[in-house]
């Protein structure tokens, strides 16, 4: 039960960072290719951002997951 509690706390807390870093950044990235990256359907992410339509937990997740990757600036 807790457990639950703190996943869905996670998820809510990586839409929040999402949402904001989009709203912050789409000027500056590819949203067809972000898009493609996680073979969402078209236009997902323009309507957010243009008509800020929700975007479904699913596509979140995997958008985090990207962002993420590329925003880490760890030397290898």
């Amino acid at each position: 039960m807790l457990e639950e509690l703190v996943s869905k706390k996670k998820k809510q807390n990586n839409r929040k960072r999402v949402e904001k870093w989009l709203h912050k950044n789409h000027k500056y990235i590819n949203l067809t290719a972000l898009e493609k990256e996680i073979s969402a359907p078209k236009g997902l992410v323009q309507k957010f951002v243009k008509y800020d339509k929700k975007i479904n937990d699913k596509w979140m997740d995997q958008l985090y997951g990207v962002i993420k990757r590329f925003t880490s600036f760890n030397l290898r």
